[in-house]
């Protein structure tokens, strides 16, 4: 990767480029040709501690997310990360498994924030960390109110990992784990006490009961023609 300002090839695993001091990060006009920075935004980085900026990213006014001009971090309201992956990233119909690898072990940047909790930019209370996606190597700040917080450089991994599947592959995981969660709620019912016991057939216990009820009538019909 080259620096957007001068051109040199910047230190491995850095984003700042070693020449002329710029901070590298994925150029938001690459995403949307018309995307362009707009008035300061009220709300406040949690890395820098100053003001963010609104970024219109030329998609008819429906993605219009705060970044800080100084860490070229993003916050994005709730829905509008994975918005962008939709409509940056189309076409990916399998998984990659072999670059999403690459990305993990040659994306892992030195130069990267300490682990520590930081604050939302709109109620400043300190948000969630959380893994976005599986195997993407990207941890989130996430306010379940107000929306996700990424540093500078993780929106672009997070749009490599997308284009080599990544979305796929968590899509399939999460498909796969509702199923499994359908299966433990069906084995429960089935071996609870007065539950169905282990391997009947939940028609059959209807079917049983429809029956012992009918059979239940015929008896009390029979004692009273008597």
């Amino acid at each position: 990767m080259d620096c957007v300002n001068c051109g040199a090839p910047l230190p491995p695993k850095r984003r700042r480029c070693s020449h002329c001091g710029t901070l590298n990060d994925t150029d938001l006009r690459a995403i949307h040709e018309h995307a362009q920075e707009g008035p300061p935004s009220e709300h406040i980085c949690p890395r820098c501690n100053v003001n963010l900026h609104t970024v219109d990213l030329g998609m008819g006014g429906g993605l219009v997310i705060e970044r800080c001009d100084k860490c070229l971090g993003i916050f994005f309201d709730p829905g509008e990360v994975e918005a962008l992956l939709d409509r940056s990233v189309a076409h990916v119909y399998e998984v990659d498994f072999e670059r999403m690898n690459i990305l993990i072990e040659k994306e892992a940047m030195v130069d990267s924030w300490p682990v520590e909790y930081i604050k939302c930019p709109v109620c400043q209370t300190r948000m969630n960390r959380k893994s976005y996606g599986a195997r993407s190597g990207v941890i989130v700040d996430k306010c379940k109110a107000h929306g996700v917080w990424l540093d500078g450089g993780e929106l672009g991994k997070l749009l490599r990992w997308s284009k080599a599947g990544g979305r796929l592959h968590d899509e399939a995981g999460r498909a796969e784990q509702a199923r499994e969660v359908e299966r433990n709620r069906r084995l429960a019912r089935r071996t609870k006490p007065g539950g169905l016991r282990h391997g009947a057939d939940p028609d059959s216990v209807f079917k049983n009961d429809e029956t012992s009820f009918l059979g239940l009538l015929g008896a009390i019909a029979r004692l009273l023609t008597r």
